[in-house]
């Protein structure tokens, strides 16, 4: 028999260490897997005593939605809170806020489908839906328009679509950092939500994003008691990134494209607040913000970063006779900072500028 060449020798020995190595990382992978999943369903039975919903649950289009409603009944102005996408514990974030407002008015709260306390759709994202599911838990919850419509961060593509739609049902809009149409102009759907958030449900739904302590917020300001906080930290576990937060960001440039082809609502009176990081006293109470501000400054020493920050955005507006804009200090978030603060805004613009 003509014995093996070296080659051969080599050959067959390097394939069968291959074999083995990747045989062994697949099973390391596996059980590692199976840890992180097996901790991430562990904790979920814990946490589960936090996620008690403050309010209640309506069926739309087969799922349900949570609703929720406070304040004072008595009032002729209803709040209708609706947050941004990708935000999983606004329900509670926005609680000190609600203290604030609500012994003066009626307080709505609604979550969308996937987010909070809200199961997921199955459906579609588009701009149409979103509205008439927001609509029907309404209706279904005996709560009747017209509303001042606080819209936080991309709801502000909803609202705006709404005031053109139905503007009988919107008395007024006072809105928090709010996105509009033409901020997606230059944004293909590629761009704005590409395969990593895709493969952020599943990374969710092992329970990896429990190991990326960044995802959770803090209590730097004093502002939460330590129960709210732990359901907050709770929401963002079960149902961080959902298939529908996931379908919205997807659907999110053509939502903002179909709201830009409807114009600009002109005739509904709205009030926006921007958040301005670069403000005092916010600015030197985050290391962060006034490290970077410092280092601009030594770059540029002639440029004013604290009036630039939000030009655009005040250009934008400055030609719309409906919309006043207002920067407070504080981070996007606002209510997690200054409830009180803005509050006040609120309260200001409601008795003073809304009833003119």
């Amino acid at each position: 028999m003509k014995p093996k060449s070296k080659l051969k020798v080599f050959l067959n020995k390097f394939f069968k260490i291959f074999i083995i190595f990747m045989l062994a990382t697949a099973a390391i992978n596996i059980v590692l897997f199976l840890v992180i999943y097996g901790n991430h369903q562990s904790k979920l039975k814990k946490e589960v005593v936090y996620l008690n919903a403050p309010g209640e649950f309506v069926e739309v289009n087969g799922h349900k939605m949570h609703i929720m409603k406070e304040g004072n009944e008595e009032s002729d102005t209803t709040l209708l809170f609706l947050h941004s996408a990708d935000v999983a514990d606004d329900a509670i974030a926005l609680e000190p806020l609600f203290k604030e407002l609500k012994d003066d008015y009626r307080i709505v709260f609604v979550e969308r489908s996937g987010v909070g306390f809200s199961e997921n759709s199955g459906s579609d994202r588009t701009i149409d839906i979103i509205l008439e599911e927001t609509r029907t838990a309404l209706s279904k919850s005996g709560i009747n328009g017209p509303f001042v419509v606080v819209p936080i961060g991309t709801a502000g593509l909803e609202v705006t679509y709404w005031a053109n739609k139905y503007p009988e049902e919107i008395q007024s809009v006072i809105g928090i950092n709010i996105t509009y149409p033409e901020q997606y102009a230059d944004i293909t759907t590629e761009e704005y939500c590409g395969f990593f958030d895709y493969l952020l449900v599943p990374f969710y739904k092992l329970g990896a994003h429990r190991f990326v302590t960044s995802i959770y917020p803090d209590n730097s300001y004093g502002v939460y008691t330590e129960t709210q906080m732990l359901t907050r930290k709770a929401l963002i576990s079960k149902g961080g990134f959902t298939e529908d937060m996931y379908c919205e960001n997807l659907a999110m440039v053509d939502n903002a494209n179909k709201v830009a082809q409807e114009g600009w609502p002109e005739n509904t009176k709205m009030y926006l607040i921007y958040a301005n990081p670069l403000m005092e006293p916010y600015r030197s109470s985050s290391e962060n913000v006034n490290s970077s501000y410092q280092s601009a400054l030594e770059d540029n020493p002639d440029v004013d970063y604290v009036v630039a920050y939000n030009e655009s955005i005040r250009d934008y507006f400055s030609a719309k006779e409906n919309v006043t804009v207002e920067e407070m200090a504080g981070p996007a978030r606002l209510y997690t900072y200054d409830p009180k603060g803005l509050g006040n805004k609120i309260k200001s613009y409601i008795e003073g500028q809304m009833l003119q």
